[in-house]
């Protein structure tokens, strides 16, 4: 099938799909099922081929005859011995999309952090520097000799 696919409940694929899926309940891919295009669903079962993203917020499962390539976002995910996974898993419980505006790469969430720590101790350094006590002037009182 080309096109997109889109269902309310569960559904078990077969065959192949180019195109995006969307489904409402469990996906499951059987082991002759091939799937090009992006997946989003409540929970999948992957027995056969994926090439594209996966957004299941309940859960993941890759069987060993699993080939995924893209990235998982999930609550829950297992992946059999001998299953082929290629992409990033993202673990959370509200299964967001894979690639939204508000998800910063690891790099650029460190560069953030990196950048805040510094700005926090350049203002702990100036504040420290205000309030630098006045230097204490030594006053040397010659004994007087007898």
């Amino acid at each position: 099938m080309n096109g997109d696919f889109a269902a309310p409940g569960s559904v078990r694929i077969d065959g192949k799909i180019t195109g995006n899926v969307n489904v409402e309940g469990t996906l499951v891919i059987g082991t002759t099922g091939v799937i090009r295009g992006n997946v989003k669903c409540a929970g999948i079962v992957v027995g056969g081929d994926i090439e594209g993203n996966i957004i299941a917020p309940e859960r993941a499962e890759l069987s060993s005859t699993s080939r995924v390539i893209g990235d998982i976002h999930t609550g829950n995910i297992i992946i059999d011995d001998k299953a082929l996974f290629q992409g990033r898993c993202i673990m959370d419980e509200e299964g967001a999309p894979v690639r939204g505006k508000e998800t910063l790469s690891y790099k650029a969430k460190e560069r953030k952090d990196s950048k805040k720590a510094a700005s926090e101790v350049k203002d702990a350094l100036e504040d420290a520097k205000d309030n630098e006590p006045e230097p204490v002037e030594e006053k040397v009182v010659e004994a007087e000799e007898n």
